[in-house]
């Protein structure tokens, strides 16, 4: 008798300890991906900026520049909660595999890419213009006052926003609902203050994450990783073709409950 009550004991033990031990394990092999992914997507926000001081700070070709540093970490679903990551050991293997990640479209995670840039500025009332061809090196624009705003006139400013697919099984679930769950102003949170739900203990609150939700419910769990980088521009802006933002949306405002 007393050694069912025992066994009973271990069985009731090891149904407690062991998701906690999976989680150890799994859990420590997802946060080293993420730090990877995180270190890559600051270079991948250089490669960007780069791309878009060289042509005209033209999005698409930054978001391509971006993408083609973070291919080795672009993801796909197997199905049934899976993802695969397709190694790249060679030029083919590379190819291969931005073809159909230059699209930067997620198939399975509607109204998503997966690198997002964003430019922060120059401004368009910064320019002075809303048309036309501005040179980036045009002295009537850079003051030599040494007034720090004016001299970034001839600066792109762009953030990346890796939409990075977690995908080691049960952490990703895991990790996800962890960042999900806490309290936080939106710049610290997941959503890219364009979505306009977010649920943070219980509340709904403006500035959101509405699409990373939706796709948790298909059991895709995405965390956004995003840096920010700055360089002189190369070339010229064309407002018409490639418009620059009225404001900078790169900052997510803190908003209050309506």
């Amino acid at each position: 008798m007393r050694d069912r009550r025992e066994s009973g004991q271990v069985a009731v033990e090891t149904a407690i300890v062991l998701p906690m031990f999976v989680f150890l394990i799994l859990g420590t092999l997802q946060l080293g991906m993420m730090h990877q992914a995180r270190l890559m997507t600051k270079y991948a926000a250089y490669k960007a900026v780069r791309a878009g001081a060289l042509h005209n700070a033209n999005v698409k070709e930054m978001e391509r520049a971006a993408i083609a540093v973070l291919l080795p970490l672009i993801s796909s679903s197997t199905g049934g909660g899976g993802e695969t990551i397709k190694a790249i050991e060679s030029a083919t293997d590379f190819q291969m595999k931005y073809v159909w990640a230059s699209k930067n479209t997620m198939m399975d995670a509607p109204g998503m890419k997966y690198a997002d840039v964003t430019i922060c500025g120059p401004l368009r009332n910064e320019m002075g213009a809303t048309s036309g061809e501005l040179d980036f090196d045009n002295p009537s624009r850079i003051t030599s006052t040494g007034d720090w705003a004016q001299s970034q006139r001839s600066k792109l400013r762009i953030q990346v926003t890796f939409n990075y697919r977690l995908p080691i099984p049960f952490a990703d679930m895991v990790i996800y609902n962890i960042a999900r769950a806490k309290e936080m102003p939106p710049v610290l949170r997941l959503g890219n203050g364009k979505d306009k739900t977010e649920y943070v203990t219980g509340r709904e609150m403006k500035g959101g994450v509405g699409k990373y939700d939706t796709a948790a419910q298909s059991s895709l769990y995405i965390l956004p990783i995003r840096a920010t980088y700055t360089m002189r521009m190369q070339s010229n802006f064309y407002l018409g073709a490639n418009p620059l933002p009225d404001k900078n949306e790169c900052v997510f405002p803190f908003e209050t409950q309506q």
